[in-house]
């Protein structure tokens, strides 16, 4: 799809019982992606996040390269409002996937230089429960693109609003991104 903003329009019909029609209109975004700036997909929240067998890889529901990936979606309540955030149990693990898109790679040593930056907040008291960094070697020093797969368990964090952030700094062309995610424990 061509970057812009669309419309999309679902539509349910029970065929038993043609009285029961359900319809949800949302927008989406579709970014532009230039080659020189480093850009990230969406942050996926999941509440199941798992390797493939080879022959599944890129095929079926929630399937995303070689893992499968059921997200956890905020919510709209009936009639409109905003949305609430995606809900945990404490006996749950968050898992989050993103990728990141044109990492810059040094002419000499055909390398890439990112660091990597994880927080999660405590919105009710603002208080930075998770800060740690990564570098992008750990994933593929030769890579343009890196796929980021996390899962953290929930059960030290008390019921609550959180925020996952993840900041990604590119050493070699200077740039950096940044995504975001709100979620609630119960």
């Amino acid at each position: 799809m061509r970057p812009g903003l669309y419309k999309v329009d679902i539509a349910i019909k029970d065929v038993n019982n043609p009285d029961h029609i359900g319809h949800q209109s949302f927008a989406v975004n579709v970014p532009r992606y230039d080659d020189d700036t480093l850009g990230h997909s969406s942050l996926i929240l999941a509440d199941q996040m798992y390797r493939v067998p080879s022959k599944e890889i890129g095929a079926g529901r929630f399937v995303l390269g070689d893992t499968h990936i059921q997200p956890r979606m905020a919510t709209v309540p009936p009639g409109g409002g905003p949305s609430v955030p995606a809900k945990f149990s404490r006996g749950q693990n968050l898992n989050f996937w993103m990728q990141v898109y044109n990492l810059g790679i040094d002419d000499k040593t055909h390398q890439n230089d990112a660091t990597i930056e994880y927080q999660i907040t405590n919105l009710g008291t603002n208080k930075l429960i998770l800060n740690t960094q990564e570098s992008a070697a750990k994933f593929s020093l030769n890579a343009e693109q890196l796929t980021l797969e996390k899962s953290l368990p929930l059960a030290s964090l008390e019921p609550g609003q959180y925020q996952v952030k993840i900041k990604v700094n590119d050493g070699i062309t200077k740039q950096q991104t940044e995504e975001s995610a709100k979620f609630s424990v119960d």
